[in-house]
């Protein structure tokens, strides 16, 4: 579960392209999903449309990183990680501090976390597989991937 086979050549640019887009389309959609929070106090389905903006995100995300080679499990652990650090800090930074330019320090900050995650993908395997491994003893060390 926790191996990674990369594609290569054309194929892995394809598969860094869409999770660039796909990181990119999240980041710039939560604006749509403050305004919509913004909304919820009027609007029943406000609430619903955030939890689908992310739902959306989430599947994004992690269909990249299947295609960069992580298996589906692991490209939803760590997807759904990524998704949720992004929204969290989108949701702080345009919500809760007070600076210029919210908006774009919510985006870099969303980027900030997204892209070690791109350069850095096996060590960030590695990291949830040993996190796994610590939470569910009967996980096979033999599948988990070495740290470097």
């Amino acid at each position: 579960m926790w191996t990674i086979t990369s594609p290569a050549g054309a194929a892995r640019a394809l598969a860094l392209a869409a999770y660039l887009g796909a990181v990119l389309a999240f980041l710039l959609l939560q604006e749509i999903g403050l305004r919509l929070r913004d909304e919820e106090q009027r609007a029943w389905w406000a609430g619903t449309g955030r939890d689908l903006l992310n739902a959306a995100g989430l599947v994004a995300i992690a269909g990249a990183l299947r295609l960069l080679g992580l298996r589906w499990p692991a490209a939803l652990l760590v997807g759904g990680t990524l998704t949720l650090a992004m929204f969290g800090a989108s949701v702080l930074v345009a919500t809760q501090l007070e600076t210029a330019h919210r908006r774009l320090w919510a985006f870099v900050l969303g980027l900030a976390f997204a892209l070690p995650a791109l350069v850095f993908l096996d060590r960030v395997v590695a990291a949830f597989a040993l996190l796994v491994g610590a939470l569910f003893p009967g996980e096979p060390a033999s599948s988990l991937p070495p740290m470097r």
